[in-house]
């Protein structure tokens, strides 16, 4: 990808990127200190309006990352979701999960009956009251417990376990969150573990490299369980030589994706696309690797030269 297309992107016509992030909000009710969004807390929404004509311009259908912010604190935000329904677009979102315990909320997402997946981050596990203090900020601990707990109550088909594995701090929690998802596989389908990186609030570590991000986790798994394998997700397959993402599925259930976040490796991923406020989509480490070309709420910079740019 060409210095020129990192910095002024594509129109939304021309979107290469398979998955596309989508900051819905940059309302948040964490000050998380590993997170990468200088406009967290703001409480800028997205126009739901923008973002359906985005939906029609699209040119072909993509999977849709909701993030933020709290993706769900968004007033609009189960619209959102059928708006990506119904231009036939996948949509799953990033969610810190306090939202879980709202039985209204749950109730709603329970009503989609699995058109979205519903991820909650856990990155102090099911006993880290102090790692959640020292990543998150506060002590969440038994508000995430409950929070998945009120998920398994309403039987919510397709909940997703993320967390970021951070260098000396969390790496206890690997065996916890494979035992969660056993424990409760019918429901937990997905796992997401990503490294730290020197980006936003969380720049005080070494990041994992994926290698050893895969030598932390595989070590739980026979060498059969662990081999390369994804379903209905972006993937980095074995044969494009990329090493930022790996994907198995240790039961037809479960799949785990380790992932190695804002990389300088990573930069380069062609599948992973952010969408910006004026129908144009960046890469979407880009813009935290490089900031100096973007301002503070993540757009392009008035100065920063704008040019429709082709494949």
């Amino acid at each position: 990808m060409s210095e020129l297309t990192q910095r002024a992107g594509f129109v939304i016509e021309d979107n290469p990127y398979e998955v596309l992030y989508i900051d819905l909000t940059s309302r948040c009710n964490m000050v998380c200190n590993f997170c990468y969004n200088s406009s967290a807390g703001s409480g800028e929404d997205m126009d739901i309006n923008y973002f359906e004509e985005v939906c029609q311009r699209l040119p072909r259908p993509v999977f849709m990352r909701f993030v933020g912010g709290e993706p769900a604190l968004h007033p609009r935000f189960f619209d959102f979701i059928k708006i990506v329904r119904k231009y036939r677009h996948h949509v799953h979102f990033s969610s810190n999960g306090l939202v879980y315990n709202d039985d209204d909320f749950v109730r709603n997402l329970k009503s989609l009956n699995g058109q979205a997946a519903a991820s909650m981050t856990m990155d102090g596990g099911c006993t880290g009251r102090n790692i959640y203090q020292e990543i998150n900020g506060g002590d969440y601990l038994e508000q995430k417990l409950q929070a998945f707990e009120n998920l398994i109550r309403f039987d919510i088909k397709r909940v997703g376990l993320s967390a970021l594995i951070a260098r000396g701090v969390n790496e206890q929690i690997v065996p916890e969150l494979l035992d969660l998802a056993e424990r409760h596989k019918r429901n937990v389908r997905y796992i997401h573990f990503r490294t730290a990186a020197k980006v936003g609030r969380w720049v005080d570590t070494i990041p994992y490299s994926l290698e050893e991000l895969k030598s932390l986790v595989g070590m739980h798994f026979s060498a059969e369980a662990f081999s390369p394998r994804c379903l209905n997700e972006i993937h980095c397959r074995p044969d494009e030589n990329r090493n930022c993402c790996y994907r198995f599925r240790p039961t037809n259930r479960l799949q785990i994706s380790l992932i190695e976040f804002a990389s300088d490796r990573s930069v380069e991923c062609p599948k992973r696309g952010k969408l910006m406020d004026d129908f144009r989509v960046l890469p979407f480490f880009k813009q935290m690797i490089s900031p100096d070309q973007y301002n503070d709420t993540g757009s392009i910079r008035p100065d920063a030269e704008i040019q429709s740019v082709q494949n």
